[in-house]
């Protein structure tokens, strides 16, 4: 059941990265064109920066999270790991990631609410264009929620991996300098 939730989750991440990855190319465009506009032409565009601020660096950010962790690329202090003992760094990786999870709920029900209710409400921000405003809060749920349940996951494998014995899920690997 844990490599079935890992291999959905590895799909959803690719699906998320994929994403982000076109947010980046995007923005990079943008700027690009924007800055050519504005030197070349002098006339740039006046929505780009309302584009990338509100909608794609968010994207670019929270749907790139959860694949971030998985591949293990996130920063993390590891400075007394090579001295502790497997189970300890395990029930340490139950905390951690149960407690980042609940955190990352919380924002999700946080930013749920608040994206339901600029839809209901037809809230858009004052600008050059109105964009809606209830899009950047779902792509805060969104990837949010995906590394809710990425956390989940790893909490819950090292829990049984610590109750079985057996390494269902590997332990953070140890950065020697």
């Amino acid at each position: 059941m844990i490599a079935a939730g890992q291999r959905l989750m590895l799909k959803l991440e690719f699906v998320l990265a994929t994403v982000a990855a076109v947010c980046l190319l995007a923005v990079m465009c943008i700027v690009f064109v924007d800055v050519g506009a504005r030197y070349f032409l002098n006339s740039p565009l006046a929505w780009s920066y309302e584009l990338i601020g509100m909608y794609l660096m968010p994207a670019l950010f929270y749907l790139a999270l959860s694949d971030t962790l998985a591949d293990h690329h996130h920063i993390a202090v590891d400075l007394l790991r090579s001295r502790m003992p497997d189970w300890l760094i395990r029930v340490i990786e139950i905390i951690g990631c149960g407690a980042m999870c609940a955190l990352f709920l919380l924002m999700v029900w946080i930013h749920l609410q608040s994206a339901v209710h600029d839809l209901r409400t037809g809230a858009v921000t004052m600008g050059v264009i109105e964009w809606p405003a209830w899009v950047p809060a779902v792509l805060v749920v969104v990837g949010s929620a995906a590394i809710a349940l990425r956390l989940l996951g790893r909490a819950v494998g090292h829990a049984v991996s610590l109750a079985t014995g057996r390494p269902l899920i590997a332990l953070p690997a140890i950065v020697e300098v």
